[in-house]
């Protein structure tokens, strides 16, 4: 029996294995039904999709379970440990360990195993079927045109200012040259609290916190230029964490940090699951990282030691350079508080809470953290970064938007074929918009580029369809939102803000980007509706009508106490967070 793995990045049609006959193919990346159809069709015969072998919520608290080991293992002199940090890097390839082993016990019998590319993650099935692997990749050509075709992939989807930081990223990890040309600032005057910041989205949110407080001093550190693409308030300062990285490299600490991370590798490789990344090579990260990440900590340790810091919020306790200044202030024994930038945050499923107390935005998102993350109640209170309006009295007539605003998503992140889930889209939601005397707009991720989703747009639709599609980047607007007859995406947080804003925004149930349920947990709160097929698609008119006559839903969240954020912020206090969140 022959087999092809298909790669995520490569498609069926385009490759020399489109021109071959399979007895099997195996999507190692995420598809959707209907695309399993098609491509079984064109290749005769059927296929099988990985993405439905990964079993969600009970898979991110297996790989928990598989992390902790490493816990307690590597402590530097900070107190900080730095498998907490590094194992966040395996959370994704642990997963798709967890479904790739379970595709293998599908095939069965004398096996003659192909691959679109050598090398992760066809080589799990491989190594799980005991079968040896070729690969379509394994000339010296070969793999110069797929490595070609990755970057070429990367020209299109990102645009120059992503690339630079994408280079900076993994070249510069440690600041060592970045330290170099950034100039040194005086310290802020009186004490601030520290906003660490990767991203825009985080930056934005952090800022709204800012802005309930302001005649407190807020200090912005951030890793990444893209953190700085918002609009401060005035009592909100900006600067780079490179600014305050001398430079230096602990060489005696990382090298005793190094001994003890490879005495614990064997140990952990006593699972077979993180055994078969050992041998794929994707533990070697975790080197780098240790002595990339002791760099990053030696400049927020300068940042703690030259500004007079009363507290930190944070709004990315995921990424590894934003969590942790909030594990440095924990053990200096400063106030830390987390909110999440999106609406929910399902990495608690596999990773602890490094922080004083936990800011939900809402009812909702307070629900999934207790529920289904198990994080302490009284860790966690309500507190929104600003007032909600929309349905929070009453709704807004749906019929006055004018376009459906499909909230685009960087699907090619979790192995998704963006062109794909474009093709199961946009025709149909422009079918939907000309209709009903509506615009289709596509508002960007972002991650995402516009040059590139254009030319996707442009690639899928006939003439006379591109007229009524507009897309658009950077941030949601209010006036944006205000033109929207509806929304519709997968799992996108906007998803929020479309509710709150008294507009009806439907989900794509069939497809899924995350292990985490979210789809559900919105369900759940009647925030969204779901849609279980693309042919339900032709059913948002209709469905529209119902959700606009309904009541409008109890409101999930209440305004923020500014005096409750000032204490959570700036004071260590002995009572239970539980009395906190009671008043």
């Amino acid at each position: 029996m022959r087999v092809l793995l298909l790669h995520p990045e490569d498609v069926p049609h385009r490759g020399p294995w489109a021109r071959q006959c399979w007895d099997l193919v195996v999507d190692l990346g995420k598809s959707s039904r209907y695309a399993e159809a098609a491509w079984a069709k064109q290749f005769g015969c059927p296929l099988l999709r990985a993405e439905l072998f990964r079993r969600g919520v009970a898979d991110a608290k297996q790989v928990r379970e598989f992390l902790s080991a490493g816990l307690g293992r590597l402590i530097d002199e900070q107190g900080i440990d730095w498998w907490d940090l590094a194992c966040l890097l395996l959370v994704p390839d642990l997963l798709s360990v967890l479904a790739l082993q379970r595709v293998a016990n599908e095939i069965t019998g004398k096996v003659e195993l192909w691959s679109t590319r050598s090398g992760w993650p066809a080589s799990v099935v491989a190594t799980a079927l005991g079968r040896p692997l070729q690969s379509f990749a394994t000339g010296r050509f070969a793999r110069m045109a797929a490595g070609a075709g990755h970057y070429a992939g990367l020209l299109r989807r990102f645009s120059a200012a992503q690339l630079r930081e994408i280079f900076l990223d993994k070249y510069d990890s440690s600041y060592q040259w970045r330290s170099r040309f950034a100039s040194k600032q005086e310290s802020c005057p009186g004490p601030v609290v520290l906003l660490p910041s990767a991203y825009s989205n985080v930056s934005r949110m952090a800022a709204d916190y800012a802005r309930l407080l302001p005649q407190q001093s807020f200090l912005m550190v951030a890793t990444r230029q893209s953190a700085w693409q918002f609009t401060p308030p005035p009592n909100v300062q900006v600067r780079d964490l490179a600014s305050y990285a001398k430079g230096d490299f602990p060489a005696v600490e990382i090298a005793s940090l190094v001994e003890r991370w490879q005495k614990l590798r064997p140990e952990l490789c006593l699972s077979a699951e993180l055994r078969v990344l050992s041998e794929a090579g994707i533990l070697d990260s975790v080197l780098g990282w240790l002595r990339d990440g002791l760099c990053a900590r030696n400049a927020w340790r300068e940042v703690l030691d030259r500004e007079a810091v009363c507290g930190v919020l944070c709004g990315d306790d995921s990424n590894r350079y934003t969590r942790l200044p909030v594990m440095l202030a924990a053990k200096s024994k400063i106030p830390t508080v987390d909110f999440h930038h999106g609406a929910i945050d399902g990495g608690y499923l596999f990773k602890k809470l490094p922080c004083d107390l936990y800011l939900a935005k809402n009812e909702m998102e307070r629900d999934y953290l207790l529920r289904v993350c198990s994080l302490p109640v009284e860790r966690v209170v309500i507190a929104a970064p600003k007032p909600v309006h929309g349905l929070i009295e009453t709704r807004r007539d749906g019929a006055q938007g004018r376009a459906v605003i499909l909230f685009s998503e960087p699907y090619e992140v979790a192995g998704m074929r963006g062109d794909e889930v474009y093709r199961e889209l946009l025709p149909r939601l422009v079918k939907v918009a000309r209709e009903n005397n509506r615009a289709l707009v596509i508002k960007l991720h972002p991650f995402e580029s516009l040059t590139q989703r254009r030319r996707l747009a442009s690639e899928i639709l006939g003439p006379g369809d591109r007229e009524l599609v507009t897309v658009v980047d950077g941030p949601l607007t209010s006036d944006l939102i205000s033109q929207a007859w509806c929304g519709i995406t997968i799992e996108s947080t906007t998803v929020m803000d479309c509710w709150e804003n008294g507009v009806c925004c439907f989900l794509c149930g069939w497809l899924t980007l995350s292990p985490f349920d979210y789809a559900r947990q919105y369900a759940r709160f009647g925030v969204g509706e779901v849609l279980r097929s693309p042919e339900q698609i032709a059913e948002v008119p209709a469905r529209l009508v119902d959700f606009y006559n309904r009541a409008a839903p109890t409101k999930l969240t209440t305004a923020t106490d500014p005096a409750m954020l000032q204490r959570w912020l700036t004071s260590r206090v002995s009572e239970p967070y539980g009395a906190r969140s009671a008043s």
